[in-house]
């Protein structure tokens, strides 16, 4: 474990000569960038702003929080994807997405390590007298239709892991899409709304005052911060809907600075305090890097664009 004193030491040998700088001159010579798609409040604003602050330290130079939302994550993630690959613009986003659009975002981003996971948790406002997942699904069955569901944006994870909730219980809510899983809590609290998978990042200050239920966490195992919490799985055999976030890079960037990249979130996921207060807000580490992370992107991949196909959703 790196501690504190230590951390600086670390990443002062980590310097990086980036294109378009001198030799004198070592990556970062100026404030980064780190675009997040999304508005403030949900889960990736949350994860992101915790990385960006660890990476100002362990950098010496201002990472500026740039939210870019709409279209699920496509509008932030392209502008990515236009910017030079000099290591001075970044993209923090979840790790789950879709080809869609005729757009592929491994087409113009990289990504080059996953940081951490986290929890969609299903949580529904008062209107909802169900406190079990069979209990709302035999609620469902007896309002098709009539329950709307809160996403952060068209074939988003939500919207993703609702559509799958559906096509595995055979219930029908209806899909409300917003900017951001921010703007999506606004819809449930005040009632447009009713049910949401929200990230736990989003959701746990809520459940905690009594202001949404939560019945399951979507992902295959429990979450530890909530492990009396069941999963979907428990009840909808074949469910699991995980979230996870990367570190991202426009496709170009040398293969130093994505080395210099994944040492930098080592060293960070190595902060016992930040760590710390990751997981108060539901994050857990999930290092992961190379070809593994390629291959983990393509399955995640390869399962959605079935579920959206088995449930009629137009990609293209």
């Amino acid at each position: 474990m790196i501690q504190r004193r230590g951390l600086f030491a670390a990443a002062a040998g980590l310097t990086l000569a980036a294109p378009g700088l001198t030799r004198a001159e070592t990556w970062p010579a100026r404030p980064v960038r780190l675009v997040i798609p999304y508005p403030p409040g949900g889960g990736t604003d949350i994860a992101g702003r915790f990385l960006g602050n660890k990476f100002a330290q362990i950098l010496g130079q201002p990472v500026i929080i740039e939210n870019r939302g709409g279209a699920g994550g496509m509008i932030g993630t392209r502008a990515v994807g236009q910017a030079p690959p000099d290591g001075y613009t970044l993209l923090f986003n979840g790790t789950v997405s879709i080809v869609r659009d005729n757009f592929d975002p491994r087409s113009v981003v990289d990504h080059v390590v996953r940081v951490v996971a986290t929890h969609n948790i299903l949580v529904v406002n008062h209107t909802i007298p169900a406190r079990t997942v069979p209990e709302f699904i035999a609620y469902l069955k007896a309002n098709p239709g009539r329950v709307n569901h809160g996403t952060s944006g068209p074939l988003a994870s939500q919207h993703l892991a609702a559509v799958m909730f559906d096509l595995l219980a055979g219930t029908r809510m209806e899909n409300v899409h917003y900017r951001g899983t921010g703007p999506s809590v606004v819809g449930i609290l005040g009632n447009e709304v009713q049910v949401m998978f929200g990230s736990m990042s989003a959701v746990l200050p809520l459940i905690q005052d009594g202001k949404l239920r939560a019945l399951a966490t979507s992902s295959a195992q429990r979450s530890r911060m909530m492990p009396e919490l069941p999963t979907v799985g428990d009840f909808v055999p074949g469910y699991g809907s995980e979230l996870t976030y990367s570190l991202c890079t426009p496709i170009g960037a040398s293969e130093g600075l994505k080395r210099r990249l994944e040492e930098m979130v080592k060293i960070a996921l190595e902060d016992e305090t930040l760590v710390a207060e990751m997981a108060t807000r539901g994050f857990e580490p999930q290092y992961e890097i190379g070809e593994s992370l390629r291959r983990s992107i393509e399955a995640d991949m390869a399962r959605w664009v079935d579920v959206a196909s088995r449930a009629g959703l137009t990609l293209g």
